[in-house]
């Protein structure tokens, strides 16, 4: 895919020079002819590198640079050219934050040179970036399940508190006799249960709407935007979950179960509140002989 490298020049001639080689070079070219044009053009041309005049009649580069600069999300390479030649003028785009300064007339070859590097930097910074966000990702997401984690789970609390996130129902879903499974077919098998149990939650609630965690060992977690829709759900898993067995066709088979506890009071002022509430429903479906639903 073509780079995009995005001129903003008062001066016609500049222009054209720059287009001619820069268009030789197979980049795709935008211009601008004055600061205030460039501040409104640039979301439109998202360009991958910006070339900037310093001195223009409207705005300077430093100025258009610095209305850039107060959107969150920029992140453009900024190469500054300037007739200005003086030490003062050079460190202060630098210090805003620019790649480079070139003076005119400039060399054409060290022209290329420098958008090139400029354009790999960017790239590697935008990869890096990327690995962050995925490395990200996975701190907040069960290795075993693919479900999100106790961590994650204490973002969702903060964006419920901070009035980001609305939420009014609490599932907390816990396997029966699990240690039984572990103890007859081992661990493994143990773990493509829990496995199983996560695909279920996932093919039975909307990850749009609902938010499930792996809350730990054999105990999952489903936040709901809906407490209309909680009941529903709740039976819609244990349904599902009745469907599943664990062991060899051809051996012996154990039955799989989950209890559940059910929380949806909207008078309950944290996440954890309602958690707390819906664990408690848990212990209820436990005490009353599990497989089956406790709301509170």
């Amino acid at each position: 895919m073509r780079k995009r490298i995005f001129i903003v020049d008062d001066e016609p001639h500049n222009i054209h020079i720059l287009r001619v080689f820069l268009t030789s070079l197979n980049y795709d070219i935008y211009v601008a002819e004055n600061g205030r044009q460039a501040v409104e053009m640039i979301d439109a041309v998202a360009p991958d590198l910006i070339l900037l005049d310093v001195m223009m009649p409207d705005l300077s580069g430093f100025e258009v640079f610095k209305r850039w600069l107060d959107k969150d999300d920029f992140d453009v390479p900024i190469i500054f050219l300037s007739a200005n030649v003086q030490k003062k003028a050079m460190l202060e785009g630098l210090q805003l934050g620019a790649f480079d300064y070139l003076t005119k007339p400039y060399d054409l070859d060290l022209l290329e040179m420098k958008v090139s590097i400029a354009l790999q930097q960017k790239m590697k910074l935008s990869n890096l970036k990327k690995d962050n966000e995925q490395l990200a990702e996975l701190a907040y997401v069960d290795a075993l399940t693919g479900l999100y984690n106790r961590t994650y789970l204490e973002v969702v609390a903060q964006q419920i508190n901070d009035g980001y996130k609305h939420y009014e129902s609490v599932l907390m879903i816990d396997m029966d006799n699990f240690k039984t499974i572990n103890d007859t077919f081992g661990h493994m098998i143990g773990d493509q249960t829990l496995r199983d149990i996560g695909n279920i939650l996932f093919q039975v609630l909307s990850p749009y709407v609902h938010v499930t965690f792996r809350y730990g060992g054999d105990e999952f977690l489903v936040i709901l935007q809906d407490s209309g829709v909680a009941l529903a759900a709740a039976e819609a898993i244990i349904a599902a979950v009745d469907q599943m067995q664990v062991g060899h066709p051809s051996q012996k088979q154990i039955q799989v179960s989950v209890s559940i506890g059910v929380s949806h009071s909207l008078d309950c002022n944290t996440l954890h509140q309602m958690i707390s509430q819906a664990d408690s429903a848990l212990l209820g479906s436990k005490r009353g002989g599990r497989h089956q639903i406790t709301v509170k």
